[in-house]
């Protein structure tokens, strides 16, 4: 006996293409689903996330409570709008990117760190070949900043 069915969506063009599926696919997910009173960007930029600073979810609450921490991994060349946003609310914005050219602090609570983020430990054996590697597990990062709570 059958235990559950699919109910499938029609194709998304009469020429059922991959391509058009795809376009339908990003437009539902860059689409907001929610109502929203207090949008953290009145104009968010072309290509960025829309956020919700409502007080009915967490992140607005942690704002509010100024207990909020963001990590944000990037591999270069995107735009750090949201992250701004987040800094300029109060957020303490943390920026890992190994392609930017030196870690400083972008304005009073976003910081940028040439480094990237692997959940794993690196290879010993590659470490000795890479004297100067800017990869570190996230729980490393976690305790060098001392962000466990």
């Amino acid at each position: 006996s059958l235990r559950w069915k699919i109910e499938l969506e029609p194709w998304a063009s009469k020429s059922r293409s991959l391509e058009d599926e795809a376009f339908r696919f990003i437009k539902y997910i860059t689409t907001p689903q929610l109502s929203c009173r207090n949008p953290a960007d009145s104009l968010p930029a072309q290509g960025s996330w829309a956020m919700c600073l409502d007080n009915r979810f967490s992140l607005a609450r942690s704002i509010n409570s100024k207990h909020c921490r963001v990590y944000s991994l990037g591999l270069g060349g995107e735009d750090k709008q949201m992250e701004r946003v987040l800094a300029k609310a109060g957020c303490e914005v943390h920026c890992f990117d190994p392609s930017i050219r030196e870690a400083h602090l972008q304005d009073s609570h976003m910081w940028l760190h040439r480094l990237s983020i692997d959940w794993r430990d690196p290879n010993p054996a590659v470490m000795t070949q890479r004297q100067h590697s800017s990869t570190k597990k996230l729980s490393a990062v976690l305790n060098h900043y001392g962000h466990r709570q």
